[in-house]
């Protein structure tokens, strides 16, 4: 069985079967909503695609870690936001892990650390 990687979901393929793997976003009032202040500075970074399609935070690590990247964005978002885009970038490559070698309870564990990530973030902006 042969393994590829895509985005936050993990396939093996055998000749006729699939296993596919998937962390889907879930959010009760939306991304924007839950997250006011991080939305906010997505948007400025011309990242208003992914909070209007609520995409999971797993996925969000990604952007938030463009952003500190980003020319267009403020040096004073780039540096509030970097200490939390490590712990974040760190922890989505653990859940990654975790994800790949189906160790789901670890994998859960990691997502509520990576969740708790986000709401610091968010209570310091």
């Amino acid at each position: 069985m042969q393994g590829l990687i895509l985005h936050s979901k993990v396939l093996f393929m055998s000749k006729y079967i699939q296993i596919d793997v998937r962390l889907n976003p879930f959010y009760e009032k939306g991304f924007a909503e839950n997250f006011q202040a991080i939305a906010g500075f997505l948007k400025e970074g011309g990242y208003q695609k992914h909070i209007d399609n609520d995409e999971s935070l797993y996925s969000m690590v990604d952007y938030l870690a463009d952003i500190t990247h980003d020319p267009r964005v403020s040096s004073y978002i780039k540096k509030q936001i970097a200490p939390f885009v490590a712990i974040m970038s760190a922890l989505k490559a653990i859940a990654r892990e975790k994800l790949i070698s189906r160790k789901l309870d670890e994998l859960d564990q990691c997502l509520y650390r990576l969740e708790d990530q986000f709401k610091e973030l968010e209570k310091n902006l």
